[in-house]
């Protein structure tokens, strides 16, 4: 006899909230499901601040760079993530399903770096649901076991235009210049 897994609760954005706020914790929440985030490895770590370093440092008027603890959620399918790197040009606009929470839902553009638990996930349904984000011009993915920095750009038409870089220098939409060597040079394991 095959028993069926009993169904799973699908939580409302409201409880999400209260359980995050709650927990002292972060989750990401799809699809009605919390999901727990597992702390990075040393390398994971050392790549997302030297990332974040060069977005904040090529600040232009207007611009602000955030780290990993700052939540994103996409308002046209409800998803909320912790992307390993944000910024946001222009005026920052919150989620009005949490007036009073530090929620944005206007990145310009959004980092991720890959880690053999969430590659799968950074670039597929992750990027599924940030291409519906309006203000988003680029979404990077940046390699932990190569010198390997992917991009999307939102083309003018609304289209996505991929590239990779594996030397060298990628220069972003915001100014913030990404140099391979500076990135990778004398990482941890």
């Amino acid at each position: 006899m095959v028993h069926a897994a009993p169904p799973r609760y699908r939580h409302t954005y409201a409880e999400y909230l209260a359980y995050e706020r709650d927990s002292g914790l972060k989750h990401e929440f799809d699809n009605g499901e919390i999901v727990a985030m597992a702390g990075g490895s040393r390398r994971h770590n050392a790549l997302a601040l030297r990332v974040g370093a060069a977005l904040d440092a090529a600040r232009q008027g207007g611009c602000v760079a955030f780290q990993s603890d700052q939540k994103v959620r996409v308002l046209a399918t409800g998803r909320a993530t912790y992307p390993d790197a944000s910024v946001v040009c222009g005026a920052i606009e919150g989620d009005p399903e949490d007036p009073t929470g530090p929620t944005i839902t206007n990145p310009t553009v959004l980092v991720e770096v890959l880690s053999p638990s969430t590659e799968q996930e950074d670039r597929g349904n992750k990027w599924l649901h940030y291409q519906s984000i309006p203000s988003l011009q680029e979404y990077v993915l940046v390699s932990q076991a190569e010198p390997r920095v992917e991009r999307y750009r939102r083309l003018p038409s609304g289209a996505w235009e991929y590239s990779e870089t594996t030397s060298g220098t990628l220069e972003l939409s915001t100014g913030a210049v990404l140099d391979l060597t500076k990135l990778y040079d004398g990482l941890p394991a």
